[in-house]
């Protein structure tokens, strides 16, 4: 029983780190891969695709300030995500996000739109971890009322207690969720905004006569 506790204990953590090294992967394959939580789009009139690639290099890889974007034209898709470097105060949280961009040509413009997305591994505990604590905490209010715990003062503050014990686990949760996404949605953002820049001057570059 120990050693098959050990295995699926070993098999889970190999899970998660293989689900993340292959979600911060920059390849073509790995650019859809993650639980999609939202997007942005711009649009830029006097840019088009050839355009832009003069300022990717051959490997299609573009350094930015704050990370790196990585373009396929044949898929009319590209990849940013944030550089993380070492003994950096801004530490990793466990939702690290990236952001997947199509990119789509037509006679207004060159229009991209990013999707950022987050881990499988993170966003199944979440609503696991969320799940439990919340399941939990109403199975057990229910339990404890079907089971005369109302016939007293004693047991009726015994069952408010351990109520609002699980809700703080609940709330600490959701705030730490929230705070997490903040960090990473900025870090992702000011990648974004990094290449908006270059696309801009680009775009600036190409409506000069």
């Amino acid at each position: 029983m120990m050693l098959a506790g050990a295995f699926a204990i070993v098999l889970f953590i190999g899970l998660v780190v293989g689900d993340w090294m292959y979600f911060t992967r920059l390849s073509s394959d790995a650019t859809r891969y993650g639980y999609g939580i939202g997007q942005v789009q711009d649009r830029f009139v006097a840019l088009t695709l050839p355009k832009l690639l003069r300022a990717f290099d051959t490997n299609g890889f573009l350094s930015l300030p704050h990370g790196v974007a990585r373009v396929f034209p044949e898929a009319n898709r590209m990849i940013i995500r944030p550089t993380h470097r070492l003994f950096s105060m801004r530490f990793r949280t466990a939702w690290p996000l990236k952001g997947c961009i199509e990119l789509a040509s037509d006679p207004e413009g060159l229009r991209m739109v990013c999707t950022k997305r987050v881990p499988w591994s993170s966003s199944i505990l979440t609503f696991l971890w969320f799940s439990l604590v919340g399941f939990g905490t109403l199975g057990f209010l229910i339990t404890y009322v079907l089971q005369g715990g109302l016939k007293s003062l004693g047991s009726v503050l015994l069952g408010v207690g351990v109520t609002g014990v699980g809700l703080i686990v609940v709330a600490f949760g959701l705030l730490t969720v929230t705070v997490a996404y903040r960090i990473e949605n900025t870090r992702l953002m000011l990648v974004y905004t990094e290449l908006r820049d270059v696309a801009m001057a680009n775009e600036g570059a190409a409506s000069r006569p």
